[in-house]
């Protein structure tokens, strides 16, 4: 048996690597260790940790299980095999195992702001505040609780809340610059904002790494904007965007042959014998480029009575990973799998089996992922008596909108001239191809239109959803529906135009990517 300090030693040498992200070292290590400590729940838990942090979510199921097998009450294997279920979008074993961990202890803090995040993410957003203060009051220095808070106000509208929760993290803790960010897009910035000075005094004095560079970047450009001070917020904006491509190493080629084999599988498809199972909810798809007005249109559409604002759901693309594509390629022998009537029935129902989480009471859900402008033909053959609705915005303003946010997601072409630029015009030929391959199944509401003309527009959209009209669509920003994307504060206001031809504030900044796009339009 191995000495208690010698093991205590190792073990904490492991917990340095860890936390130095030094993963596929620890797991080697600490598999050395079980040989010589078996059933030690603490390393069973840690591989699955790192596993986890892999994104190899198999093992880290198999690890955290293994130790669950040894103590079938260790809280903190309940928590992390939750969070696995949670990440592979088994929302009820999620739930399961975060109430198993907090009824063994109702005070485990990272069971409570996990299990909000779970709610969080099935927008039960009472529930979710209900436990992240319960985790503050049993310490009130938690970080991930605050930030947490914040995100979830910034998303019903409670902007000031939002904001005491997020300076109260910066306090905790400066480096945790994700507050900084989250803060920025809520903040009208006048002169001699002291969030200004303090983020760049923090660029300047703190051992930061390059993520939490970014953040302040993205944050500072945001805010010397606010000033009109565009050729300063052009320079954090470029750092930041410069930083963050270095870090990603974006490949366009994989980006392109995805769209050319959608492009060739859908080309001469039949699509007479389909998917005919009926769902007790319809579907409206909300589609386009990200910053394009698809915020917008949603806010617009979940003010009518019969719709349910479900946000940017990721079950169609889950169907994409887990059935067609390959180390981030699509097959296109995978794809040829479509013509099966019952796989694409099994889909539909895969699709709608997640509907239920949501505490849904309308008969039309929209789902507002952008992205999905690369799936229509998919969503025609399982869900075909779904609505596609197709928003676009002028490509320069569109494009220069990317350029300013960073995203919490994989939009890892938007951080470089030629990538951007790349990826519209993909974007663009793509949708031609849908609309001349289903020209009645997909409407489009131009932004700028909707603009300029919204009574109109909103009627037009509403009869193509088969909706009679009602005023509160008109009066969307009374809405009081969560918003989650980085639009969360844009939407809740009525119409304005300011945002129409902004690019020219940028123009002598972007001359690469707009006479690129000239050639687009």
């Amino acid at each position: 048996m191995m000495q208690e300090k010698i093991f205590k030693q190792k073990t904490q040498n492991l917990i340095n690597q860890y936390n130095k992200e030094n993963y596929l070292l620890v797991i080697r290590e600490a598999k050395l260790l079980l040989q010589k400590v078996p059933n030690n729940t603490f390393l069973y838990n840690l591989i699955g940790s790192c596993f986890q942090n892999l994104n190899d979510l198999d093992n880290a199921k198999f690890f955290f299980e293994r130790a669950l097998t040894i103590d079938n009450k260790n809280i903190s294997a309940l928590n992390n095999i939750a969070n696995v279920y949670k990440n592979l979008k088994n929302f009820s074993l999620a739930k399961d195992n975060y109430q198993k961990a907090l009824n063994i202890n109702p005070n485990f803090i990272n069971a409570l702001v996990n299990y909000g995040s779970l709610k969080y993410e099935l927008n039960d957003y009472e529930g979710s505040i209900i436990l992240y203060k319960k985790a503050l009051s049993l310490n009130e220095k938690t970080p991930q609780a605050h930030y947490n808070l914040g995100l979830v106000y910034q998303a019903m509208g409670f902007f000031d809340k939002a904001k005491y929760h997020l300076q109260k993290l910066i306090k905790i803790n400066p480096k945790m610059t994700s507050a900084d960010k989250i803060l920025s897009r809520i903040t009208k910035y006048v002169n001699d904002d002291p969030h200004i000075n303090e983020m760049e005094k923090k660029l300047n004095t703190l051992e930061l790494n390059d993520l939490e560079k970014i953040n302040l970047f993205f944050s500072l450009g945001k805010a010397y904007e606010d000033l009109e001070n565009y050729e300063k917020s052009f320079f954090y904006l470029k750092s930041g965007n410069d930083l963050k491509k270095k870090l990603i190493k974006y490949q366009k080629n994989v980006d392109n042959k995805n769209f050319k084999t959608i492009k060739e599988f859908f080309k001469n498809f039949d699509f007479k014998n389909i998917n005919t199972n009926k769902y007790n909810k319809d579907i409206i798809f909300i589609v386009g480029m990200p910053r394009s007005g698809t915020s917008l249109v949603e806010q617009i559409l979940s003010s009518h009575s019969s719709i349910y604002g479900a946000g940017e759901l990721p079950y169609l693309n889950n169907i994409i990973d887990i059935n067609f594509l390959e180390n981030n390629n699509l097959e296109i022998n995978k794809l040829k799998n479509l013509n099966d009537i019952n796989l694409q029935k099994s889909l539909g129902d895969f699709y709608f089996s997640f509907m239920d989480k949501y505490n849904a009471n309308n008969n039309i859900i929209t789902d507002k992922a952008p992205l999905n402008f690369k799936w229509l033909g998919l969503i025609k053959l399982i869900i075909p008596n779904s609505k596609i609705v197709h928003c676009s915005r002028s490509p320069k303003d569109n494009c220069l909108s990317l350029y300013k946010n960073i995203f919490d997601d994989n939009l890892n072409w938007c951080y470089d001239e030629d990538d951007l630029s790349n990826f519209y015009y993909e974007y663009s030929n793509l949708m031609s191809f849908w609309k001349e391959k289903l020209p009645d199944f997909i409407y489009d509401v131009q932004y700028e239109k909707l603009i300029s003309n919204p009574e109109f527009e909103i009627k037009n959209l509403l009869n193509f959803c088969d909706l009679k009209w009602e005023e509160s669509c008109l009066n969307f920003h009374k809405n009081s529906r969560a918003i989650k994307t980085v639009s969360s504060s844009q939407a809740r206001k009525t119409f304005y135009s300011s945002s129409i031809n902004s690019y020219q504030k940028y123009e002598n900044f972007l001359n690469k990517l707009n006479s690129y796009l000239d050639k687009i339009r």
